[in-house]
């Protein structure tokens, strides 16, 4: 007969072999690879695991083609890293990450793999794919010196606020097994974007299947050029928060291109959708300016020149906003407030110092010279907003020939504009206040139409970001916000034109201290008094009803 704590202690037991079951327990699942391989596509396998917390999965194939040579095993996580490793989880056999792969060689044995979930409170659902390939295919991260394990077939991204870092490890040639000669394997990047402000795991395991094999990532994704003065196995792009990205690499065998082999895609959002949602703005101040733009630029694209002196101060406070906002980042570093602060500060004086220039000499080409300006800066911004970097234009890497370009196409829209000052004055109004008006709206929809004017500013304040590859992303929503963009244009322009049907062009400046024509003195000349007494007779003839044509005698 069993004692009562002798029940207790046996309860107890199978309590704790239980607990420790579900912490380190360890599922096993052995696919058969039956599927005929192909080899333009290379996808041997490709399924969802659920892993709960604290758990590890061990996966085994078979029945592998006698012609493959070697896998990339990949496990693909949405927000939460997850952990692979080979046969031993020891230093140098495993890898964590969110997008993560291990190579192995089929021969004498396929290594067997082990996938664990170390989060301690989520379960988590991955994408599980495995590719083959042939013995004369590179071998992707084969001439590894950086990364943890020998053979590294990944990408890792690093990110800050403003650009996010690719990078790899070499890919080995066949036989080549002392990485000699590694010119003879060419890698290429590629990159999709994702549907922006979509954080919904569905869409991201379906971008990632679309980077997956190389007539996917030839047909949904766009090359990404290596600039002249970068390390080949790195690629640096202009960070867009909350529009997802998923990035990949293929390395091709430079005397046959048919032999290839695909690296392990990767993908982020440029931003942590769990932590932070991804806001953009995340300070009392930049959401107070951004609102107010919203204002501001209503009136000045309706009712700019028609309130002109108004519309000379909110200019002048635009250019020494955008200007001290430069200059202060390139040279020192400040929190965001205080640069802000700093920027609003010098942009009232910039506003009130043109104002009174307008106030006290009132010359209509140089009033509106400032307005062109800022147009011809925005127009620039445009048009390095759809250069896609620097690999595709090297020219362009140095700072030097970019800024002479720019401030070259910024002149010569302002002296067009300039020429024609009355009708410049409507166009520039209308085009800076509507863009004014969706720079908000973009805010609010996700859309990217604010990286115009941003991706300049990184340009003249981050380092090196002259290396950095733009290719913008263009969406629906980028759509929407563009139309609207010039729908409020052409609407500000013809209102402003029929508002100011019939009056003077330019309103005479309050106080003019412009000096009077002198009075003629030359020889001929006729005097003031002599011209204002003829001046009277013409105005009492004209009174009297007389003209030229009336008789002197009648």
């Amino acid at each position: 007969m069993i004692s009562q704590s002798s029940t207790r202690f046996l309860a107890i037991t199978i309590f704790l072999l239980c607990v420790v079951k579900n912490i380190t327990g360890e599922d096993k699942i052995t696919i058969p690879i039956n599927k005929t391989t192909t080899w333009p596509n290379r996808l041997l396998y490709s399924g969802f695991f659920n892993i709960t917390r604290s758990s590890s999965v061990k996966v085994n194939f078979n029945n592998i083609d006698k012609n493959v040579s070697f896998v990339i095993f990949q496990v693909h996580s949405h927000l939460y890293d997850i952990t692979v490793y080979n046969n031993t989880y020891v230093k140098g056999s495993y890898i964590s990450g969110t997008n993560v792969g291990l190579y192995s060689s089929v021969k004498p044995k396929m290594d067997t793999f082990y996938v664990y979930n170390q989060n301690k409170d989520v379960d988590l659902k991955v994408l599980v794919t495995l590719l083959g390939y042939r013995y004369q295919d590179p071998i992707p991260g084969g001439c590894n010196m950086e990364f943890p394990i020998p053979v590294s077939p990944f990408l890792t991204t690093k990110l800050n606020k403003d650009y996010v870092v690719v990078d790899t490890a070499p890919a080995r040639y066949y036989s080549d097994d002392k990485c000699l000669n590694v010119v003879k394997v060419k890698v290429e990047f590629y990159m999709m974007y994702l549907p922006t402000g979509n954080y919904e795991a569905d869409t991201y395991f379906e971008g990632i299947m679309k980077m997956m094999t190389y007539d996917n990532i030839r047909e949904n994704a766009n090359w990404i050029p290596l600039s002249s003065i970068a390390w080949r196995m790195r690629r640096m792009l202009s960070l867009y928060p909350g529009t997802g990205a998923v990035y990949v690499a293929v390395a091709q065998n430079s005397d046959n291109p048919n032999y290839y082999s695909v690296y392990v895609p990767t993908a982020t959002y440029g931003c942590q959708p769990v932590d932070d949602g991804c806001e953009l703005i995340d300070d009392v101040l930049s959401r107070f300016i951004c609102a107010m733009l919203l204002f501001v630029g209503i009136f000045v694209c309706y009712f700019g020149h028609r309130f002109f002196k108004t519309e000379m101060f909110l200019m002048g406070m635009l250019g020494g906003f955008v200007l001290t906002y430069i200059v202060i980042s390139s040279q020192v570093t400040l929190d965001t407030f205080a640069l802000l602060m700093a920027s609003i500060i010098s942009g009232i004086f910039f506003g009130a110092f043109w104002l009174t220039f307008w106030w006290y000499y009132g010359i209509p080409v140089i009033a509106v010279s400032l307005p062109a300006l800022n147009l011809g800066f925005l127009l620039s911004a445009i048009v390095y907003s759809q250069i896609p970097g620097p690999g595709y234009l090297p020219v362009l890497q140095d700072d030097s020939n970019f800024w002479v370009l720019f401030i070259i196409i910024m002149s010569v829209a302002s002296l067009i504009l300039v020429s024609l000052a009355f009708v410049s004055n409507f166009v520039c109004c209308a085009i800076l206040g509507a863009y004014a008006i969706v720079y908000p709206i973009d805010f609010y929809l996700g859309s990217n139409i604010k990286y115009i004017i941003i991706n300049t500013i990184r340009r003249a304040t981050v380092p090196k970001f002259n290396l950095a590859m733009l290719n913008t992303p263009f969406q629906w929503r980028d759509g929407i916000v563009v139309a609207l963009w010039i729908g409020l244009a052409v609407s500000g322009f013809l209102f402003q034109a029929h508002q100011n049907r019939g009056r003077p062009p330019f309103p005479p400046p309050p106080r003019s201290v412009r000096q009077e024509r002198p009075e003629p003195s030359g020889y001929g000349a006729v005097p003031a008094t002599i011209r204002n007494f003829v001046s009277s007779l013409g105005s009492a003839a004209r009174r009297n009803g007389s003209d030229e044509r009336t008789p002197l005698l009648a």
